[in-house]
């Protein structure tokens, strides 16, 4: 899913990306917006500034059991954003997203530098413990 969002955003087709999304979607960056349903995030996707736009994935945990995750991205496209999205899933699409980014111009190798021991792959934890 998130592999067909990056492509969505990629292609500046935001009806494919907010597609991913239910149509009651809570999208947040606690500090700085709050999209309420679907119509209201792709309108958001296509205040866009005309640039072309770019989403890579990092760090990728999701544990299927709970249908919830988080994921690690640079995006670029008004700006370069480093940061880390918390994705709860239903019905096979995004149901809640709060996410937390800092602009910054360096590469994510550079970016993270500080802390090498984190840098993926990860794998998602065990479904159940037992």
């Amino acid at each position: 899913m998130l592999a067909r969002l990056a492509a969505a955003w990629g292609r500046r087709d935001y009806g494919a990306a907010a597609a991913c999304f239910a149509e009651d979607v809570c999208y947040a960056d606690p500090l700085r917006y709050q999209l309420q349903g679907r119509a209201a995030l792709q309108a958001f996707f296509e205040a866009d500034d005309g640039l072309p736009q770019r989403t890579e994935w990092h760090a990728v945990v999701f544990d299927a059991a709970a249908q919830r995750g988080a994921a690690e991205y640079s995006y670029e496209g008004t700006h370069r954003y480093h940061g880390v999205a918390l994705i709860a899933v239903q019905a096979g699409r995004i149901t809640h997203w709060r996410e937390y980014q800092h602009v910054d111009a360096r590469a994510w190798p550079e970016f993270t530098a500080a802390t090498p021991g984190l840098a993926p792959p990860f794998t998602a934890p065990e479904a159940s413990a037992g």
